[in-house]
């Protein structure tokens, strides 16, 4: 296995908005007269108590296709790309320069103050024993005989903090697990789990602008895939 064999389930952008005044009334008609066209399902709006958690999404738009949807809170925006079907392809790049777009443009349109910035990728490998091949590849061969010798599911979590691009302080997570994909067979795969995120305890404290926005967006694409590759690497 090597990074190029793994397929995109999903991708995940968000920004968070600490403190933003949050009307849903505004925020579905800015929604439906800037987006309305891209994201073409009916819309869920629901009614939360004042006291309900920030980051409880108020407001879900989604497109047709169920492909790309999008949700409002107070606290958080986030949107997704998901797949569908066996033949769907997306290019990161691609994904998170819409993100740009959108989630800044929503910023500016309710003067949300961007406090945090977040990307979660999904990709997935079809494997018929995910268990033990995970087990072989991240463990001693002193473990195979036992305990680890018939796993039917196997999961690692790690969990980083640096400086990103020496100007972004993150959080990055990875989760490598066994699981099942529907497409249209239920089919056994190893799942991997990517989360760089800017550090919450700072959300209050910060404030980035657009281009910040912009630029962890654009260099998250290369950091996600050379994550993988220490993972998973070409040579196996």
């Amino acid at each position: 296995m090597k990074p190029a064999d793994f397929a995109i389930s999903s991708i995940q952008s968000t920004i968070f908005t600490p403190g933003l005044s949050f009307v849903s009334s505004k925020v579905l008609g800015f929604a439906l007269e800037t987006w309305g066209e891209k994201f073409d399902a009916t819309p869920v709006s629901m009614p939360l108590p004042p006291d309900a958690p920030h980051e409880i999404p108020r407001i879900i738009l989604q497109s047709s296709d169920q492909r790309y949807k999008i949700e409002l809170a107070p606290g958080r925006a986030n949107l997704f790309w998901l797949r569908q079907a066996e033949t769907d392809t997306i290019n990161i790049g691609d994904f998170l320069d819409l993100s740009t777009d959108l989630l800044c443009g929503y910023a500016a349109s309710v003067n949300g103050k961007v406090g945090r910035i977040a990307a979660v990728l999904n990709r997935f490998f079809k494997e018929q024993n995910p268990g033990v091949f995970l087990a072989k590849h991240f463990c001693k061969d002193r473990w195979q005989v036992a305990p680890f010798d018939r796993s039917e599911s196997f999961e690692i979590h790690a969990r980083k903090q640096y400086v990103l691009a020496a100007q972004f302080n993150v959080n990055s997570w990875v989760r490598c697990k066994t699981g099942f994909i529907k497409m249209p067979n239920v089919e056994k795969i190893i799942l991997v789990e990517q989360d760089i995120n800017t550090l919450g305890e700072e959300m209050e404290s910060k404030e980035f602008s657009n281009d910040q926005i912009k630029e962890f967006f654009n260099i998250v694409p290369g950091e996600f895939d050379s994550i993988l590759a220490l993972y998973f690497p070409q040579e196996g």
